[in-house]
Formats: structure tokens, C-alpha cells, sequence
């Protein structure tokens, strides 16, 4: 140490020797009151981290246990494989397409398979992605425009038929209910 510093430092501890040995009450009280607040601060903000984190792993350990309510069965979704059926080749005409056999999907039980005819220039549709099945009447003179000898006494009756509409609106195929 140099000299300088030597003198600072007696001078130092001659200042310290001198003086009071405690900090006055006022400074005490005030800083007192500071550690009780930062303290209740602390405690608080511990308090709120606490209870949100609990919050929220109550809310994600709902969501975890409570399963999705079941969702309810749509439109049957339809297979189209193409064949001909061999019940039908002689009752049809020269210009007799080949039909369209419909497969139910693998989530419900199979049944045995249903046959739809297809409409005349139903191949040159988009193809079929989904399918819907509606009951209808036809006038027996229909059956003509698909091929079909009919006799001409019976053209004004009228017979059920499912009518196979695509996913565009359009029909696609006739299937006759006996």
C-alpha cells in the first residue's frame, strides 16, 4: 500500500470508531416495512403461480379423461365395382351396359350384395365417390329407355325401384324391389 491509501484508511477507521454503532429507528422502521411488503408481493405472486399451474394441469388432466362423445353415422359410403350379372344377360337388349354392384362399407356388416343397372351415359359422369339410395315409382315404360323388353299392356303400370344418386345429384343406376 501506498501512502495515500494508508492515510484513507486510518482516517476510515477513525470515522467508524466515532460514529454510532446502529442505523437510527426511522431507518430501521422504514426498512422493515419494505421487506414485510416485497415479502406479501413475493408470497402473492408465489400464490397465483401456484394456482394457475394447478389450474391448468386440472384442466388438461379433464380433457385426457373425459372421451369424445361417439359420432353419429353418416350417409352409408358406397364401393361401385362393375359386372355383369348373369340373371339379366338374356332379358337384355344389344345395347345393355353392365351393372354396378354396390358394397357397403367395412365399418357396418355386410349383407348380400345389391345390383344396380346403370342409366344410360352414366359412365361419363365424375365417378362416384358417395352414393345415396332413394325409393322411387317408375312407370313401367321406363324399364324401355334402360334396355328392357316390356309388354306394351303393362307400360302404364308402375313398379318400386331404389334410384342410385352420386355424390353430384345425378343418377347413376336402378335397382327393382320385388
Amino acid at each position: 500500500m501506498n501512502e495515500n491509501e494508508q492515510e484513507l484508511l486510518h482516517g476510515l477507521r477513525t470515522l467508524a470508531a466515532d460514529s454510532p454503532r446502529e442505523a437510527p429507528a426511522y431507518v430501521e422502521r422504514r426498512l422493515l416495512a419494505e421487506f414485510h411488503r416485497r415479502s406479501r408481493t413475493r408470497r402473492r405472486n408465489i400464490w397465483w403461480i401456484a394456482s394457475s399451474t394447478g389450474a391448468i394441469a386440472a384442466a388438461v388432466a379433464v380433457a385426457l379423461w373425459i372421451q369424445p362423445a361417439p359420432r353419429k353415422a353418416g350417409p352409408a359410403v358406397a364401393k361401385v365395382v362393375t359386372s355383369q350379372p348373369s340373371d339379366v344377360a338374356t332379358a337384355a337388349a344389344p345395347i345393355f351396359q353392365p351393372a354396378v354392384r354396390i358394397q357397403k362399407a367395412a365399418a357396418r356388416p355386410t349383407r348380400a350384395t345389391m345390383t344396380f343397372y346403370p342409366l344410360p351415359d352414366s359412365e361419363a359422369l365424375p365417378p362416384l365417390e358417395n352414393a345415396t339410395v332413394i325409393r322411387v315409382q317408375l312407370p313401367m315404360s321406363s324399364l324401355r329407355l334402360m334396355g328392357f323388353p316390356i309388354d306394351e299392356d303393362r307400360a302404364g303400370d308402375r313398379i318400386e325401384a331404389d334410384v342410385l344418386l352420386g355424390q353430384d345429384g345425378l343418377a347413376r343406376g336402378v335397382r327393382f324391389v320385388r
